[in-house]
């Protein structure tokens, strides 16, 4: 169940990234001098919490499916 969350967690920080460039390439496109919402900082950083929470996922499904063979 923990993987879930954390794999839907994972998906909405992508998508709070994806949106964000978009609407970073949106103002530039139309003159604005400065992106809106986050830096450079900001989005490496979010981008950095998807891959983590998606590894993460990752391997306690692996952990899950590797105790299922077990039994």
């Amino acid at each position: 169940m923990s993987e879930k969350i954390t794999l839907i967690a994972a998906a909405v920080l992508f998508a709070a990234f994806v949106a964000n460039v978009v609407v970073g390439k949106i103002a530039v496109s139309s003159g604005a001098l400065k992106a809106p919402v986050l830096g450079d900082v900001g989005e490496f950083l979010l981008l950095l919490a998807a891959v983590a929470l998606f590894i993460v996922a990752c391997l306690a499904r692996e952990r899950a499916r590797s105790e299922n063979q077990d039994t």
